[in-house]
């Protein structure tokens, strides 16, 4: 909510200003007042090669974009909690010990949070023009699943 004062035109006092939610506010192109005038300069053409991977993006996340997208994550995070206490469960019923299970339980639990939270993190921010950080994060991703996998299949050789 923006307050202006206003001289001498409409009503005395504060005029209270407020813009539509999500809709970007732009200003219009100045308009000669006379055809007499000369010609308003313009201003210098942009390069289309921008070197920011997000100036292509038509507007940032509104809050209740962001509050959703981390009530999304809480979910998920509380589902691979049972996720992660099943896995260490069954390996600790196939005799393994509580240390190996507890590291690859958690291992599992810290690849799926990451997958989660990239996946909500482009989505809510509409990020997916960005591929090469995309990449790299789901290629971490990779790595601990690779390294859940290895600890999940060693946990039982290590037997109480």
């Amino acid at each position: 909510m923006i307050f202006l004062y206003v001289d001498r035109v409409g009503p005395p006092g504060i005029v209270r200003v407020q813009a539509r939610t999500g809709q970007d506010f732009t200003i219009p192109a100045p308009q000669n007042p006379s055809p007499q005038a000369e010609p308003l300069p313009t201003p210098p053409a942009q390069s289309t090669t921008a070197a920011n991977p997000f100036s292509t993006l038509e507007r940032g996340p509104t809050t209740t974009e962001l509050a959703l997208g981390a009530a999304a994550l809480v979910v998920l995070a509380v589902l691979f909690l049972f996720v992660r206490q099943g896995v260490r469960a069954h390996l600790i019923n196939r005799r393994a010990t509580l240390d190996a299970a507890d590291g690859a339980s958690w291992m599992l639990f810290s690849a799926l949070m990451l997958t989660a939270a990239i996946l909500v993190s482009a989505t809510v921010g509409r990020l997916w023009q960005a591929w090469a950080g995309l990449a790299a994060g789901f290629a971490l991703c990779l790595v601990l699943f690779g390294a859940a996998l290895a600890l999940f299949l060693r946990a039982p050789d290590r037997r109480r």
